[in-house]
């Protein structure tokens, strides 16, 4: 069969490739198809040139990748695709659908499938299902399917060995030709490529879903089998890795052993944290060893300036032990990143006021600060369900610099300026200033980083 892989035409200013595409792409590579990576973002695709596109190849398969903020994006893309290529069949699979399956289904009503977690398994058998005679679709795991007009989800599967995955399908994601809009926004090497260690999540934060995507218990790739990885991404001319996982830091000797080897391998690659990992991991040692062996900037999630705020949401921290913590950092040369949020329901004025000072208080070098989004799959999702309070989401403004949702206390104009203020307060200091100008690679990194400071503040 003749499959697209594809992350939709969205607003983000993200530009990276997609492990997740990457995986099945590799996956369905050896199960004897086709395949094609398209990142339209990257692309600069245009509705126009995605009908284009479809008239020309005639694939057989689509499959989305759909963060919540893609869910409209997605919907105009089925709807070109049922126009110009009424047969090809259509999949989506990722956070939003892992989050919230029956309902995506239901929303995307030109969709003729979902996944939920993890489609290494459940995406070949299901186009085993579709060339074959008969159809056994009640077998096949995470499938989101309809059945007489009843749309129904099977249990997902994950992967319990990690290895026995085929890696990302490097020769069709090709990040030496992505430009210089990673995660994160900052690199000290170019090119960069995006790496995962782990999957799973075993915390409790009620505002995260990333157990529904990956499942609770963290797994974790072999050593030998990430550093082939980082060896075949040297090959290739990347200059700096980053680790997307947020529990590489779960245990220290895996850290510790890693970091070791990895300066045994002489790869002269520089790499970083971009998607916060937990402060009450993290210790001296395995610090030292991180920056030793060429990590040069980690982020971690803080959240709130409230002790209240953080029990409440499950995060295990304390503002003592935060405090503390960021500590660990001093004199290592590691760029630390902050991240925070507003607007979570049940959260004061007083309390958002609490965190922008935190967030001036602490010798960070970065910070990002969120407003509430109620991801899909999440306690506060489920909060949000169980009240009916869904159809206050705007789907179209689910995005860390926009306001989605807003439970009432402060309007959603009130929260973007509390976003704003503290975006200014923090990045206007002589000291911040000075040091995000130095991190500047090109003329192209400067103007990407100008647009995405100009898109939180307005």
């Amino acid at each position: 069969m003749r499959i697209l892989l594809l992350n939709p035409i969205n607003r983000t200013y993200v530009i990276m490739p997609s492990l997740g595409l990457g995986y099945l792409a590799a996956v369905l590579r050896k199960q004897g198809h086709v395949v094609t990576v398209l990142n339209c973002v990257k692309e600069r695709l245009t509705h126009e040139a995605f009908s284009v596109l479809l008239q020309t190849e005639q694939y057989d398969v689509i499959g989305f990748q759909v963060f919540t903020y893609d869910l409209n994006p997605v919907k105009r893309h089925l709807e070109i695709v049922k126009q110009v290529s009424p047969a090809t069949v259509t999949i989506a699979g990722g956070p939003h659908p892992s989050g919230d399956p029956e309902r995506t289904l239901a929303y995307l009503e030109k969709l003729d499938f979902a996944f939920q977690g993890e489609a290494e398994i459940g995406l070949p058998l299901l186009l085993e299902n579709l060339c074959g005679r008969e159809r056994n679709l009640a077998c096949i795991p995470g499938l989101v399917w309809r059945n007489n007009g009843t749309i129904l989800a099977n249990p997902p599967c994950f992967v319990e060995d990690l290895d026995t995955i085929p890696l990302p399908a490097w020769d069709l994601l090709r990040p030496e030709n992505y430009p210089e809009a990673p995660h994160g926004a900052f690199t000290k090497g170019f090119p960069t490529s995006p790496i995962i260690i782990t999957r799973g999540c075993a915390s409790g934060c009620t505002f995260c879903a990333g157990s529904r995507i990956n499942g609770y218990r963290i797994r974790r790739r072999s050593l030998g089998n990430v550093l082939a990885e980082l060896r075949h991404l040297a090959e290739r001319g990347i200059r700096e890795f980053h680790i997307e996982d947020e529990n590489f830091t779960e245990s220290s000797e895996f850290v510790l052993e890693f970091c070791q080897r990895l300066s045994e391998e002489h790869l002269g690659m520089s790499w970083s944290l971009p998607s916060g990992v937990r402060l009450d991991n993290l210790t001296r040692e395995m610090l030292t060893a991180m920056a030793k062996a060429g990590c040069y900037s980690l982020a971690v999630g803080i959240e709130f300036g409230s002790d209240r705020l953080l029990r409440m949401t499950g995060k295990g921290l304390t503002l003592e032990m935060i405090r503390e913590r960021v500590k660990l950092f001093d004199g290592l040369g590691i760029k630390l990143t902050g991240f925070f949020m507003f607007g979570i329901p049940g959260e004061t004025r007083e309390e958002m006021a609490d965190t922008v000072r935190l967030a001036l208080e602490l010798p960070l070098d970065r910070a990002q600060f969120n407003n509430f989004m109620p991801l899909p799959g999440s306690l506060e999702w489920e909060k949000l369900s169980k009240a009916g309070r869904l159809n206050a989401v705007d789907w179209d403004r689910f995005f860390v610099h926009d306001v989605p949702y807003t439970d009432g206390v402060v309007s959603a104009k009130e929260l973007k300026w509390i976003q704003r203020n503290a975006l200014i307060r923090f990045y206007f200091r002589p000291r911040i200033m000075i040091g995000v100008i130095r991190e500047i690679r090109s003329f192209r990194h400067m103007m990407y980083l100008v647009k995405r400071f100009a898109d939180a503040l307005t």
